[in-house]
């Protein structure tokens, strides 16, 4: 999916559905975190086997997230898969354009990406 194929996406799911209340927190978690398993696993490996700085890449990520800018992490997101030529699911974009849902897959990729990360990294000791 190219960039301009994701903004229209999100902008024509935007214009058709209104924010969506969240009913059952614990089901929306699961969707999430089940999509963030599909998606954020192999994301990681294929820019981990394409020599990506993954430490400057969970540092960035980590930064968003620290900052509450779970738009901002979900779309670094989609720009890394654009670059590692990851499909992005549809279920994916549709969280995106939910208002509500963002943090929520924000949290779940967080997670995930912190499960998978092997980088060792101590530079929060510094």
């Amino acid at each position: 999916m190219t960039t301009y194929e994701f903004i229209d996406c999100i902008l024509n799911i935007k214009k058709e559905k209104n924010k969506t209340k969240i009913e059952n927190e614990t089901q929306a978690n699961e969707v999430a975190t089940l999509i963030s398993g599909q998606f954020i696993i192999p994301l990681f490996f294929k820019l981990q086997e394409n020599d990506y700085d993954m430490i400057t890449i969970k540092q960035h990520l980590e930064s968003l997230y620290d900052n509450e800018n779970h738009f901002g992490l979900v779309y670094f997101i989609f720009i890394l898969a654009n670059a590692a030529d990851v499909i992005v699911p549809h279920i994916f974009n549709e969280m995106c354009a939910n208002d509500v849902f963002v943090p929520i897959l924000s949290g779940a990729i967080i997670d995930d990406w912190l499960d998978l990360d092997f980088t060792n990294d101590n530079s929060d000791d510094e």
